[in-house]
């Protein structure tokens, strides 16, 4: 039933392409059939087969296809020896591959074969089973993925019970999210992403009563945020909200075979199911696994990524076969995300989501550990768990509870206490060292007037998770950025290890310590000055996406390197002027902060007005 099926979509494009005119002795004609989106390759070149030995008028052709390999490369070499040798050839060429130029020069048509329409089912069931089903039973069975469809197609069984069956079977394996799953008004800390999720909740009600069209609807979102943050419960939480079924994949599964045939076939996978349950979530988490094509030019995996990303853009490009289907893409890295990914009409909104504050920490603790605790216990677990995302919160849930079930009573402080992670304290010449440190950026961030400055903080504790301190500046983001502004922002983050060597004689370990810390900051915007944004020694520009990219230049390209290096020497000794010139501000605001956990910006300003008089 199947390869008959497929037979009547190859037929109806080989009539397209003119393989039933009568063709002159002695010419060769080609015609090459490329497979629509999702095809299964290996089937349709079974349907083409049979269709030239059965049908008269095409046994003049020859079938003949690439060769797909394990790791996703094409072979067309047979085919050009077809060429030599056969008088006249249907190729069958896969979705999601280019047809190289010789064949498309050797082609006297190029013609896409359409998706299975109804009257292709309502023939093919003619014809294989001497069924006769209507094209509106054809038209609701082509809603089902195509091989549950064929699966459900019995000897005996009618349409009616064919439709039944799938009905049946999609309710049974429906992904609908579990009872217990929260709604998006219930999750805590999502901000932007909760706002968007149920105003899309409001606009598929629209969509399945008649009163909205699916084009005014969003189609796809790229959610990023740190590990941990519920871009997963996020998802699970879109389904229910929106009473729709959830397909949740991740690129590594889509990768678990290895090969590229695998790889794509369980894209197509995911797809279908999606289309066959509308309305339905697509979530594909780790999005950032689809690499950027850029970033892999000329290395030995370039051809493989093409292939996923010219069938991953078929298919999300999929207009009315993806009419009720939501795609929301997560990652920890979006800048690492192929650009064309992100183009309107795809994954063209991004919404960033962040740690819990401390207000959100709270609610947590009262989701987590109970609505028992006190509003002192509550807070002091706020206090301990800045830093922590919210899979944190659910992981020391389970553990306090299981603690408090052992003891066979509800869960307390002290369970809470026990299982989180003891935090340091911050005393002595260490605090000396970090309140110096924020200081120097307070001072010359103020000076400089990079943003407003709104508090600078040294906490007497802090998690594995936590800075050690931080002044916390408020920019602008409307305001337009010009050359100067970008050297205060990078003197400004250079002004802690300043104030070190400038005040205490030397510089600590904390401003390159790890990826994100202040030299890695400022190292990064002087490359993108000096590649990016023409405000350095030349005004070439590199496509880069990402840090990791920027990385990447300075390691191999010695003279961006050195461009760079010169920028940050340069705005040091700046910031080192400015803390030389400021020092009693930077001394006496260091002092506060060892004896105070935190300072007001307003306060800052006063001192530096003080004690420049």
């Amino acid at each position: 039933m199947e390869r008959v099926t497929y037979g009547f979509a190859i037929r109806t494009a080989a009539r397209l392409g003119g393989a039933f005119k009568k063709i002159e002795r002695g010419r060769q004609v080609v015609i090459v059939l490329r497979l629509p989106v999702g095809a299964d390759f290996s089937e349709y070149e079974a349907s083409a087969t049979i269709l030239v030995r059965e049908v008269e008028a095409l046994r003049i052709f020859a079938i003949a296809s690439p060769k797909i390999g394990n790791k996703g490369g094409i072979d067309p070499q047979t085919i050009y020896a077809d060429l030599r040798r056969q008088p006249s050839l249907l190729i069958v060429w896969p979705s999601g591959y280019a047809v190289p130029r010789e064949i498309a020069l050797a082609a006297d048509r190029i013609v896409d074969v359409g998706p299975v329409r109804p009257f292709h089912l309502v023939a093919a069931a003619k014809q294989f089973a001497g069924k006769t089903i209507s094209m509106a039973d054809a038209r609701k069975m082509l809603d089902h993925p195509h091989p549950e469809v064929f699966a459900a197609f019995r000897p005996n069984r009618p349409a009616p019970m064919v439709l039944n069956r799938l009905a049946e079977v999609e309710v049974q394996a429906g992904a609908t999210p579990a009872a217990d799953t929260p709604g998006l008004k219930d999750l805590v800390g999502y901000g932007e992403a909760q706002t968007w999720g149920l105003s899309l909740a409001e606009d598929i009600l629209s969509w399945r009563d008649g009163k909205l069209a699916w084009t005014e609807v969003d189609r796809g979102l790229l959610l990023s945020g740190p590990p941990g943050t519920g871009k997963t419960l996020f998802a699970a939480a879109l389904a229910r909200s929106c009473g729709a079924h959830l397909v949740a994949t991740s690129v590594a599964s889509w990768q678990a075979a290895g090969h590229l045939d695998a790889t794509l076939k369980s894209m197509r996978k995911s797809f279908d199911e999606a289309m066959a349950h509308k309305p339905s979530i697509l979530f594909v988490d780790e999005f950032d696994g689809i690499s950027d094509r850029v970033r892999l030019a000329g290395t030995e995996h370039e051809t493989y990524w093409a292939q996923v990303i010219n069938l991953l853009l078929e298919l999300i490009d999929g207009h009315e076969r993806l009419d009720g289907v939501v795609i929301v893409g997560a990652t920890n890295y979006p800048d690492a995300i192929d650009a064309a990914l992100l183009r309107p009409g795809r994954l063209d909104r991004h919404i960033r989501i962040s740690l819990p504050d401390g207000e959100e920490r709270k609610h947590l603790a009262r989701i987590y550990f109970g609505h028992h605790l006190s509003e002192g216990d509550v807070e002091a677990i706020a206090a301990a768990t800045a830093g922590f995302a919210g899979a944190h919160f659910e992981k020391a849930g389970r553990e306090a509870r299981r603690v408090a079930r052992r003891a066979g009573r509800s869960v307390s402080i002290d369970d809470v206490m026990s299982i989180l992670p003891a935090p340091k304290r911050i005393s002595g010449g260490e605090r000396r060292m970090v309140a110096v440190h924020e200081a120097g950026h307070a001072v010359v961030g103020v000076r400089l007037g990079v943003g407003e400055l709104k508090t600078v903080a040294v906490p007497w504790e802090a998690h594995a998770s936590q800075p050690l301190g931080f002044a916390h500046f408020h920019l602008d983001e409307d305001i337009l950025w010009d050359r100067q502004g970008y050297l205060d922002h990078i003197a400004m983050t250079l002004a802690g290890r300043a104030a070190e060597e400038e005040i205490l004689g030397t510089a600590f370990d904390g401003a390159g310590a790890a990826e994100g810390a202040d030299l890695h900051r400022a190292s990064d915007v002087a490359t993108m000055m000096e590649i990016q944004l023409g405000m350095g020694d030349g005004l070439s520009y590199f496509n880069l996406n990402s840090f990791q990219q920027r990385d990447r230049v300075r390691q191999n390209n010695a003279a961006v390197a050195a461009r760079v290096e010169r920028v940050l020497r340069q705005e040091m000794e700046r910031s080192r002027e400015i803390v030389t010139r400021f020092r009693a501000a930077v001394e006496k605001i260091a002092d506060i902060l060892v004896g105070k956990a935190i300072i007001e910006g307003e306060d800052v300003r006063r001192i530096i007005r003080e004690t420049s008089r």
